[in-house]
């Protein structure tokens, strides 16, 4: 268990929290939700890893009850598992599992795109564009967890750019639970040049306002994103969900979304 990199986390909540729209302040659990997130979100806790609450709590100096608080919180997101023993593992999913949260978030980061290529303010633009920058730097030398980083940061620049709060809430849990399993695996240098592609693509349709061509270019990136994981899921063989999502029967949206 990397706890050195736990208590880096940690100190690193500080000098952030207050300038993304994830990090709430005030409560003690806050910075210890916020280290196991990005530990799940970059890798380091792999799906299925327990994570020792009394362990976890001397080494970044608080009590269980933040730890445990916080704990509820990841698992509200998806991203823990509580079991009925109070063990907290991290989350992992199915192959139906994930089939059903890229359709969702596909849905969610097309409509993102949509906002963000249509509002008015365009403030947050250049931050798409500079995520976008460090994802052009990746190459084939670039690990997993690198990888899943940079993607990340370049779609959470997105939900930025759209200018909801609600949306960027709602659309990062789905983000979330699909980074998890992108850093378990690399890109090849041709898969990694294409998702390069498809980045350079979106942002040049947000940055022009194009707002109906960056919904169906993100559309179908996320779609080939779902398309590549579920290649590697089947190539490391099932996992035993620990989350699973209700399946229901599909019906047509009543309302049509449009950006506001």
């Amino acid at each position: 268990m990397p706890f050195q990199y736990f208590q880096q986390l940690y100190s690193e909540f500080e000098s952030v929290k207050g300038s993304q729209r994830d990090l709430p302040t005030g409560r003690l659990s806050d910075p210890v939700a916020y280290v196991i997130r990005k530990a799940i979100l970059s890798g380091v806790l792999k799906p299925g890893s327990s994570i020792p609450e009394r362990v976890l709590a001397q080494e970044l100096n608080v009590s269980r009850t933040p730890v445990r608080e916080a704990l509820f919180v990841l698992q509200g997101e998806g991203l823990v598992h509580l079991r009925h023993n109070r063990t907290a593992l991290v989350a992992h999913f199915s192959q139906d599992d994930l089939r059903r949260v890229y359709s969702l978030r596909g849905l969610l980061e097309g409509f993102s795109a949509e906002c963000a290529a249509s509002n008015p303010d365009r403030s947050n633009v250049p931050k798409v564009e500079h995520s976008l920058r460090r994802y052009l730097k990746l190459n084939e030398q670039s690990t997993p967890i690198e990888q899943a980083q940079a993607d990340l940061e370049f779609h959470e620049s997105i939900l930025d750019a759209a200018g909801s709060q609600l949306l960027y809430t709602i659309t990062r849990q789905v983000l979330a639970v699909t980074i998890t399993h992108r850093s378990r695996y690399a890109y090849t240098p041709e898969q990694l040049q294409e998702a390069q592609t498809q980045h350079e693509s979106i942002y040049s349709a947000i940055n022009k306002g194009d707002y109906a061509l960056a919904k169906w270019l993100m559309t179908q990136h996320v779609d080939k994103s779902r398309s590549l994981a579920s290649m590697h899921l089947s190539d490391a063989g099932p996992l035993a969900s620990e989350v699973n999502i209700p399946k229901t029967r599909a019906r047509k949206p009543r309302v049509q979304l449009e950006p506001s």
